[in-house]
């Protein structure tokens, strides 16, 4: 029942944000209705959950894109434009399917990032430009949903 809370206090938070803070009586409904079926739909345990570890993941990941737009922006518009793809295998540190696939969709956002696919507890991410990447920035955003999500089962 706490999980349910949680996720309707989620959602009603993103639907503010999203509907710049107008709150009607279908979408209140919807919100409590979708709080109460998402734990049957996907299998994520809610107590691993860190409220603040969210809010660091989202704070990061706007700076890092808003920055990452700018430098893919100033190497479009070089006079000269010169790329380096390449590919690289990152080993994952979470291992529940939703952290695994919400550190696919993120790094997929990151700019430069060309594909990505996962197997086996790796992640193969096709880079457009060598200079794009950012092994630390990487690492960083896996810690930041290892503590957002599954910081509680540490041993």
């Amino acid at each position: 029942m706490v999980a349910n809370l949680k996720l309707f206090a989620l959602y009603l938070f993103l639907w503010l944000i999203i509907s710049n803070g107008v709150l009607e009586i279908f979408p209140l409904a919807f919100i409590f209705l979708l709080s109460f079926i998402t734990p049957y739909i996907f299998t994520l345990n809610y107590s691993r959950i860190s409220f603040f570890g969210i809010l660091r993941l989202s704070f990061w990941f706007l700076f890092y894109s808003l920055k990452g737009g700018f430098q893919v922006a100033f190497v479009a518009l070089k006079p000269k434009l010169v790329v380096e793809p390449f590919l690289h295998t990152h080993h994952l540190r979470v291992h529940s399917a939703f952290s695994i696939s919400l550190l696919a969709s993120i790094y997929s956002l990151m700019p430069g990032t060309l594909s990505i696919q996962e197997k086996e507890g790796e992640l193969l991410l096709h880079i457009l430009d060598k200079t794009l990447f950012e092994l630390a920035l990487i690492e960083r955003f896996e810690g930041y949903v290892f503590d957002a999500f599954e910081e509680k089962c540490r041993v």
